[in-house]
């Protein structure tokens, strides 16, 4: 019985460069869809993430002008104290009604949502416009600078408030913690007060010193304020004219 074997004739040359080419391309094309679609999903990374940046911006630009107001009622406040101080016409209420309000303070909150999210994923790196990296620094910048003076205004205002502790009549300072009220100057002028500014000479000028230096950062960071809302608008300015129409 006779057996019959198939012959294998050998591949050109050009076959071989055929399925090269072939098997090239068919690698290349993976790789570079993969590098497509992982650069589409940084894409949208990018945009989610800098939509939370101009919202957290919108919400922001609104506490600031809030923060500010009030800053400036304080300072005003203050100012009404010390000429009623000079012109010798402060009385005990008045002393009770400024020290109580003007121990309090306006503390600026910012949100930073889409900032904190960028950070997680590996900081500024994914955002291609320099424009857009140097706004978000920038912002962060002056948000530290803010930052420390309230701290370093906190610090003083507490001590006036402990202060206060030691020389306010409680029925007093129950009154206006009962009738007090909404706005800046929330507390009301008490009905009638001891004597305190006769009785305490001292430690009513230590209190009326240390409001007066707590106070006083209110200036700073009012002209802090005012830059970091710059900052902000053009910030957020600069990411509506770039992504603004991608935002959902």
């Amino acid at each position: 019985m006779e057996v019959h074997h198939h012959s294998h004739h050998p591949k050109k040359f050009k076959e071989y460069i055929t399925e090269f080419i072939m098997l090239f391309l068919a690698v290349s094309l993976g790789f570079f869809a993969e590098n497509l679609r992982e650069h589409q999903v940084e894409k949208h990374r990018e945009i989610s993430y800098l939509k939370n940046v101009h919202e957290d911006l919108q919400l922001d630009l609104k506490n600031i002008d809030t923060v500010v107001n009030q800053n400036t009622i304080r300072l005003h406040a203050l100012d009404t104290l010390f000429i009623s101080i000079n012109n010798n016409t402060l009385t005990n209420e008045d002393f009770y009604y400024y020290v109580r309000n003007l121990s309090l303070r306006a503390t600026f909150e910012s949100s930073h949502v889409g900032i904190d999210q960028i950070k997680s994923v590996g900081g500024l790196r994914m955002i291609k416009n320099p424009e857009i990296v140097f706004g978000i620094q920038e912002y962060e910048r002056i948000l530290n600078s803010t930052d420390k003076l309230e701290v370093l205004r906190e610090r003083t205002l507490e001590q006036a408030r402990f202060k206060m502790t030691a020389i306010f009549n409680p029925n007093i300072s129950y009154e206006m913690l009962s009738n007090q009220g909404s706005g800046t100057m929330r507390f009301k002028r008490p009905q009638k007060a001891d004597n305190i500014l006769q009785n305490n000479k001292s430690e009513a000028k230590e209190v009326l010193n240390l409001v007066s230096f707590g106070l006083n950062t209110n200036r700073y960071l009012n002209s802090r304020m005012s830059e970091l809302k710059k900052i902000a608008k053009k910030l957020d300015s600069t990411i509506l004219k770039e992504y603004g129409e991608k935002f959902d």
